[in-house]
Order: structure tokens, then C-alpha cells, then sequence
């Protein structure tokens, strides 16, 4: 299975929605995303000030989930919380270029 996601963005430019966004339902309908991926999903959304509703139902998480993985997110402070909004750290920025370099590495070795 490719990753789509490492086709269309690189390190230095992120996407202001999905990471998914370019797969069809039928190849994702039964895989299931991983904590980083989650991880990813949400701090490439907040990139701009978010809410805890958009940011919830732009990542396709219920919220327990949400609060799991924003929880962990505001810990490690890749995610700050700002007035109800939350916007994507620096140290969050460095995350998804290692992310997306990763990923391309992965990607890269498997044909």
C-alpha cells in the first residue's frame, strides 16, 4: 500500500486539511490510521487557530479520541491552546517535517 500523503506535500509546505484527503474511501475504508498519523492529521489542521468541534470532525475522531490525542499533543507541546483555539507549535512543525521525511524514506525503500 503507498502512501499518498508523501506524494503531494514535502517538509517545508503542509496542507490546511487532510492528509488523507487525497485517497479514495475504498483504500482507506478498512485501514486504520496509527497515533502518529493521528498525531500528524491534527497538528497539519491547526495550522491556523482551530476549535476543539472543527478539529474533531476534520480528523474523523470521536472525542474521546480527541481528547486522548490533544491531551498528548498540549503535553508534549507540539499544540498550544490559545482563548478555545488550537494552533500547531514550532516544536509541532518540527514533528511533521520529520513526519513527512520519514514517511518518504519508508516509501522510498519499498516499491
Amino acid at each position: 500500500m503507498t502512501n499518498s500523503f508523501n506524494s503531494r506535500y514535502t517538509p517545508q509546505r503542509f496542507p490546511a486539511g487532510r492528509l488523507r484527503s487525497d485517497r479514495d474511501w475504498q483504500n482507506t475504508k478498512n485501514t486504520r490510521r496509527g497515533r502518529l498519523d493521528i498525531a500528524a492529521e491534527i497538528l497539519c489542521f491547526c495550522e491556523q487557530p482551530k476549535t476543539k468541534t472543527s478539529i474533531m470532525y476534520n480528523t474523523n475522531l470521536n472525542y474521546t479520541q480527541l481528547k486522548r490525542h490533544m491531551g498528548m499533543l498540549t503535553t508534549q507541546k507540539l499544540l498550544t491552546k490559545k482563548t478555545n483555539k488550537y494552533c500547531t507549535t514550532e516544536k509541532g512543525h518540527e514533528f511533521l517535517n520529520l513526519f513527512i521525511r520519514l514517511n518518504n524514506l519508508i516509501d522510498n525503500t519499498n516499491p
